[in-house]
């Protein structure tokens, strides 16, 4: 009886889930169009922001070949840097390849398929959705080598490129030099990378590195030689800090430590910083409260006293007080406690006992800081 009741329970529960209805997952939207330029039918897949349809505005395109692949790992991106606000929207469209070609296709068939992409795949793109003139093209391995012969063959079709592995570049070099030497003008992207132990695609890659450092070109490059990666998985790096670096500017600066803050041009650098991102994505010329609060831990945690005066009376210190939230603030004050500034300490602990009264972080700082003795030096 106790295994009859056993089953019977087991079936029931069965039953449950099978009443379950599933739906089928389709992500983004699919396109096939009959290529006049490669005579057969092709498909591409897009996705679209996600207030596309509330703001009428263009947006970048990311375009990556073998879409069969990246695609879907190209939505995952645009939706973390989207949570993030790390990069600006932009759309994701999947280029489709038959696998078994793609090598044939990305090499003989380049200058037919760079045609496909020019006449047929971005004029779709451009009539079909709010696609702006800024477009980022990826490709790997072949796909990668194919960037370079697209840069060359129609220099102003995309006006960035990331190349995983890209394979073959070396014997690419000498007509990429003539190009240059021919586009002096050309204000192109090229982000670039390659495994430690890639055979053929490292020692090109190098080569590649090596010409570019000492070449005066009007391009804006980075190499990348990627860590603990193999063939097969440069891709997905790659594909992360390229469009990242793409996206130049488009977040707030940050500084690993003091140090490198003070060796990039310390607030020189960081006006010319907001300077260039308020050009190039039409943003507010001015720090966030976190970006002046994220300035002045880092003299804390320095222990540089003189830097921490110097980035108070840069935000002016009483205005950046009213602009932080309670951690901040008290970040702060414990800072000129530890450095038995009293007055300062008491000033700023009362200041955020106004602002949260219930805060015991601050209740416990100022009464420490009542405990210190009168005669401790400090400052109004």
């Amino acid at each position: 009886m106790k295994y009859l009741t056993i089953i019977y329970l087991f079936l029931l529960t069965f039953s449950g889930f099978s009443q379950v209805k599933g739906e089928k997952n389709i992500v983004g939207i699919n396109h096939t169009i009959q290529s006049k330029i490669l005579n057969e039918e092709k498909h591409i897949q897009v996705y679209l922001p996600t207030n596309y349809k509330n703001l009428n505005k263009k947006y970048p395109v990311v375009y990556l070949l073998d879409g069969q692949r990246f695609f879907l790992y190209g939505v995952s991106l645009y939706q973390s840097f989207s949570e993030f606000d790390l990069t600006p929207d932009f759309l994701v469209v999947g280029i489709t390849n038959n696998q078994s070609t793609r090598m044939g296709t990305f090499s003989a068939g380049a200058k037919d398929f760079a045609k496909y992409l020019e006449k047929e795949v971005i004029p779709f793109i451009e009539t079909t959705y709010r696609a702006s003139k800024k477009r980022l093209l990826f490709g790997w391995a072949y796909g990668g080598g194919f960037g370079i012969e697209t840069l060359m063959s129609t220099p102003n079709l995309f006006d960035g490129y990331i190349l995983s592995s890209p394979y073959p570049v070396s014997s690419k070099l000498k007509r990429l030099d003539t190009f240059l030497n021919l586009n002096k003008d050309l204000n192109t992207f090229i982000y670039f990378t390659s495994d430690q132990k890639e055979f053929g695609v490292k020692e090109g890659t190098e080569e590649l590195f090596s010409f570019l450092k000492n070449k005066k070109a009007n391009l804006r490059w980075k190499f990348k030689v990627l860590s603990g990666e193999e063939h097969r998985s440069t891709v997905y790096p790659t594909l992360y800090h390229g469009i990242r670096e793409y996206f130049e500017f488009y977040t707030e600066p940050s500084f690993a430590d003091l140090k490198e803050f003070n060796d990039k041009g310390g607030m020189n650098y960081v006006k010319s910083y907001y300077k260039t991102r308020s050009e190039t994505y039409n943003l507010k010329n001015e720090m966030s409260p976190f970006a002046k609060y994220s300035l002045v831990r880092l003299a804390i945690n320095a222990d540089n006293n003189d830097q921490f005066d110097m980035l108070l009376k840069e935000f002016e210190e009483k205005h950046l007080l009213s602009q932080l939230r309670e951690s901040w603030a008290s970040t702060i004050a414990k800072f000129y406690l530890t450095k038995k500034k009293k007055q300062k300490a008491i000033a700023y602990y009362k200041y955020i006992l106004q602002l949260y009264p219930d805060s015991k972080r601050a209740k416990d700082g100022l009464n420490l800081a009542m405990k210190l003795n009168d005669n401790v030096s400090g400052y109004e």
